[in-house]
């Protein structure tokens, strides 16, 4: 299999508190990842919402340089969430697990790490065809 262009596809993690004050929140990302910037949604468990929704999403808006990865994640008010987060990390070199930090204030970070789900094949193949596409026009 040829090396992967990009962080296009499924990704599942977790994020971590400061100083383990609360379990480990896990994750599930999929990312489109266009020329370095990358858009996404996230779907995981309500563990600090209103309790009329179980599971809270939002959407990540980022960009990777080289193995240098940062996005924001933007809660869409469900379970009444609507604060955004900062991650920054590093992609390993195959392009299948970054690790890094999050940042919501000064003072107030954790760690979050995730993990490509998928074997990235038809994401190569979408990312291939949109190459061709390019070249002819």
């Amino acid at each position: 299999m040829a090396k992967r262009a990009s962080l296009t596809g499924s990704w599942s993690g977790a994020y971590r508190y400061p100083r383990g004050s609360v379990r480990e929140v896990v994750f599930n990302v999929q990312i489109e990842e266009i020329g370095g910037t990358f858009t996404g949604a996230i779907q995981e468990p309500n563990t600090m919402g209103h309790t009329s929704a179980t599971v809270l999403t939002s959407d990540i808006d980022g960009d990777r340089t080289g193995q240098s990865v940062r996005f924001i994640k933007f809660y869409d008010g469900s379970g009444e969430q609507h604060h955004a987060v900062r991650y920054e990390g590093t992609v390993n070199e195959a392009l299948t697990r970054i690790e890094g930090t999050w940042t919501i204030r000064s003072g107030w970070s954790g760690t979050f790490f995730m993990s490509r789900d998928d074997d990235g094949e038809g994401a190569e193949a979408q990312e291939q065809a949109e190459a061709t596409t390019q070249h002819k026009n």
